[in-house]
């Protein structure tokens, strides 16, 4: 009947539920039940016995307890513990050791979580805040907007409840012996809305401080500004600082823990309205569209999606368009959350997951050298294991029990892993080679990183052990204690040899990145950095300073700078190699109106390229001021080359209001970078007018560079350099001092950075395959003690007991080095964008690290080779076979 075969289905497929074991006689005792009561039911009457669904039924519950039988999860987890004890040794050692693995991916997922993936502290709901970018059809790329545009994104983005902009610039605040400058920002007045702040004492900025330019002195100071500069003292409210020589009146103190939306580089400390901006000689920048120096977020409208706000940007853009020519092509780009800008994200996303390879090959090295730890183990239980398949347990039973020790362990590992992680939350920002605006302390997700990455790594290195000892022959094991030497030794080896492989790789990485670093310092710039300091002072952030009253500045500050003990030569520059203080215009030779370029614009005070000890190619450089034309200029070959290739430049001129002489060929300097070609270059001198559009009436509106040349390094000589400038101007405030040599250390800071991370991995990893390959030979020699003790008592001479067990492991050194050649491409092509003057598969640096690979290899097995010949021949034999 049509019960009895639905009733007959179902209980085979509750036999697929029992433990495989009891599967046979379960179903032979069930069926034959089964079989028994519909017979009874068709001989008697039927209402007396159960109906057949309800018979089968009543196997559930004893499904149920066959499973909770051979599941017996928590009995397994008791044992585990107990064994775990038992050996406190070998759980230390391993727990400590994937520790280390775990600790690494931890740190640097904390790194990746604080720049990526956690919004910056102090705003509500900045899931629902974006970015909005300027770009262009012809030129894509992502920049910030003119505050004309920034006003029109803000009337006609509907998707928007609120845009707001922002632009950085450095402040000085106070007066004579108690100026400091710091970094702050001018923004709109709805800023603090938008973004959702709210003060810790008084009010934030408003939309009626940003209407009138220069009608509302008003300043908000950062939370740690107020209790580092103002003791915290709440009567702050009201009092009046100097920023510059403009009084403000402070109205509020930001919440502890704001620095604004952004994560990289140095946090604001106050925040003005934007029509604060006191614009460049008198040149306000609030109506030019052409002045782009405002980042522009925006908080989404209620209901609204990012792809809707994504869509309207095109009616934005078209208004754009129409509000202005210079908007010919513009276009609007939004991205999702703040923090980082597109271009940023992706360059962190990048770095990110290059570090986040890295750790995970040094977890791999951990999990493989724990499995080899626990395939050693295993032989000890060998015994254990064989009576527990000879008394019925399967090998899911074995191989369950097992992976739940592992998974113990590495539970052990990972608590043991949380003071790294926290220990490197506090150190990553100090090693970092960029400011960080924001906590790389551990929070919920990167404990639940480290969480979900300990199960991972209990899994991985329990997984090879489980299946070796689960397999076995269980009369062997019996009669001599081992089980499956020969497929464990096998298993022992790939082990070994995937870690070499990856050691290879990690040696190779650091190599190429350390050879790229030291390339750097060796390079050469274009200048003689050796013996030269640079300062940046900022005659624009007193707000005192004109053209004329600017030159006369660097007039008096020359003398002062030479006067310094020490040194020996001294200059001003609007910028300077390396270090800062950037700056490009367009030039073109005269009469082409087809071809313009970029070039460094670089204003030089008097003695400027022998100073720096740039080589005059061609012609003569700039002299003093009143030598001067104020027309001549001095170019670099680059520039000589695109404009008058082959021909002599020498009395050629450039466009401008009056056109520019050349009178001289300088060498290409490294103005910005020493991974790309130098740029194109016009040198212009300080003290007379002229330049494109007139840019040097624009040079003390930022900064300038005080270079100063000594004959051998000066103590004091920061010191001096401050009270030099002091003696001309109290105010005038002097930024970070450096030495040009070291500028170009840090500008391979990120190759740096990575490379010491890298090459702390890859020692790391070279004692862990040491290790690994060690116990692998140890195991080896200790399988052979027979072998080798009969081999001596036939004559064998213990030098040729050596070549043998040594010719063992530099076997698996031999094949982890060929496997490692891939992984040694591999990294070299992540690492590409690191590199300097060193291709990422240079055959010298892979040939070094196999080289180092192979010697550490080598006296890894030579530990247990010398052990080998020193053999006992009469001991041995009583050893048992293997």
């Amino acid at each position: 009947m049509r019960e009895a075969r639905v009733a007959r289905s179902v209980l085979r497929v509750l036999a697929w539920l029992v433990p495989a074991a009891d599967r046979a006689d379960w179903i032979q005792e069930w069926e034959g039940e089964f079989d028994a009561l519909l017979s009874l039911r068709r001989t008697e009457d039927a209402r007396r016995y159960p109906h057949p669904l309800m018979f089968v039924a009543g196997a559930w519950p004893h499904v149920m307890w066959l499973r909770r039988r051979e599941l017996g999860m928590v009995g397994d987890i008791r044992y585990a513990v107990r064994l775990l004890r038992r050996s406190p040794g070998f759980t230390l050692i391993a727990a400590s050791t994937l520790a280390l693995g775990i600790g690494a991916n931890g740190a640097i997922f904390s790194l990746v979580n604080g720049l990526v993936l956690r919004p910056p502290a102090g705003m509500q709901e900045p899931e629902r805040l974006v970015q909005v970018g300027r770009s262009y059809d012809t030129a894509p790329r992502w920049d910030n907007w003119s505050s004309p545009a920034a006003d029109l994104i803000g009337l006609e983005a509907s998707t928007f409840s609120g845009v707001a902009g922002y632009g950085s610039q450095t402040f000085v605040v106070g007066y004579g012996q108690q100026t400091e400058q710091v970094t702050g920002q001018y923004v709109t007045g709805s800023y603090f809305d938008v973004l959702g702040v709210r003060p810790a004492l008084g009010r934030l900025l408003r939309p009626s401080d940003d209407v009138e330019p220069g009608g509302h002195a008003v300043v908000v100071l950062g939370y740690g500004l107020w209790q580092r500069r103002f003791g915290g003292e709440p009567g702050v409210i009201g009092t009046t600082i100097r920023l510059g020589a403009t009084p403000f009146s402070v109205v509020g103190v930001a919440p502890p823990g704001f620095q604004g939306p952004d994560v990289v580089g140095a946090p604001p400390v106050l925040w003005v309205p934007r029509m604060q901006h006191a614009g460049w000689f008198g040149r306000l920048p609030f109506g030019e569209w052409g002045s782009s120096w405002l980042n522009v977020v925006a908080r989404l409208a209620p209901a609204v999606t990012f792809e809707q706000a994504r869509v309207s940007m095109e009616t934005v853009t078209m208004r754009l368009r129409q509000a202005s020519e210079q908007n010919e092509d513009i276009r609007v780009l939004v991205a999702e959350g703040v923090g980082l800008d597109p271009d940023e994200r992706a360059e962190a996303v990048r770095i990110s997951m290059l570090l986040l390879g890295i750790v995970g090959a040094v977890l791999l090295l951990t999990c493989t050298n724990v499995a080899n730890l626990m395939l050693a183990r295993g032989l000890s239980r060998t015994t254990e294991m064989s009576i527990r398949k000879a008394l019925g347990a399967g090998r899911s039973r074995l191989a369950r029990q097992l992976v739940i020790e592992s998974v113990l362990l590495a539970a052990f590992a990972t608590a043991l892993a949380v003071p790294i992680v926290v220990a490197m939350g506090r150190l990553l920002p100090l090693v970092v080679p960029y400011t960080v605006a924001v906590s790389m302390g551990a929070d919920v997700r990167v404990y639940a990183f480290l969480v979900a990455i300990g199960l991972l790594a209990g899994l991985l290195f329990g997984a090879a052990p489980a299946w070796a000892t689960s397999r076995g022959d269980i009369l062997s094991a019996l009669r001599t204690g081992r089980q499956g030497g020969r497929p464990r030794s096998r298993l022992r080896d790939i082990l070994v040899v995937v870690q070499l492989a990856l050691s290879l790789g990690l040696v190779t990485g650091a190599a190429l990145l350390g050879r790229s670093v030291r390339n750097a310092r060796t390079a050469d710039p274009g200048f003689q950095p050796e013996n030269l300091t640079v300062a940046l002072a900022d005659p624009g952030a007193t707000g005192r300073y004109d053209e004329t009253s600017g030159r006369a500045l660097v007039d008096r500050l020359i003398p002062q700078l030479e006067a310094v003990p020490g040194v020996s030569s001294a200059t001003v520059a609007n910028q300077a190699p390396i270090a800062g203080g950037h700056s490009r215009a367009g030039v073109q030779p005269t009469g082409r109106d087809d071809l313009m370029v970029e070039a460094e614009f670089v204003l030089v005070g008097p003695r400027y390229f022998e100073t720096l000890g740039i080589q005059m190619v061609r012609g003569r450089a700039l002299g003093a001021p009143a030598h001067e034309s104020g027309f001549d200029v001095v170019i670099n070959e680059s520039l000589a080359e695109l404009f008058w290739p082959g021909a002599d430049p020498i009395g050629r001129e450039l466009e401008s209001a009056q056109p520019l002489r050349v009178i001289g060929i300088v060498r290409d300097v490294q103005m910005r970078s020493l991974r790309s070609r130098a740029n194109p270059a016009v040198y212009y001198s300080y003290g007379r007018g002229g330049g494109p559009n007139d840019l040097v009436r624009h040079a003390f509106a930022g900064p300038i560079a005080l270079h100063v040349r000594t004959a051998r390094p000066v103590p004091g000589l920061e010191a001096g350099l401050r009270r030099a400038v002091a003696a001309v101007d109290p105010d005038l405030p002097v930024g970070n001092v450096v030495e040009l040599k070291d500028a170009l250390a840090a500008s391979m800071g990120e190759t740096r950075t990575i490379g010491r991370l890298v090459a702390g991995f890859a020692a790391l990893a070279l004692i862990l395959a040491a290790v690994g390959l060690y116990g692998v030979v140890s195991y080896g020699v200790s399988r052979r003690v027979r072998e080798l003790g009969v081999r001596i008592a036939l004559g064998a001479e213990p030098a040729s007991l050596v070549r043998l067990v040594l010719g063992h492991g530099l076997g698996l050194a031999a094949a982890g080095v060929l496997f490692g050649l891939g992984t040694s491409f591999l990294v070299g092509q992540a690492f590409r964008g690191l590199l300097f003057d060193v291709p990422p598969s240079d055959p010298l640096t892979l040939g070094g690290a196999a080289l180092l690979l192979v010697a550490t290899a080598g006296l890894a097995a030579w530990i247990p080779a010398r052990r080998a010949a020193r053999v006992e021949p009469a001991a041995s034999l009583r050893e048992p076979g293997g």
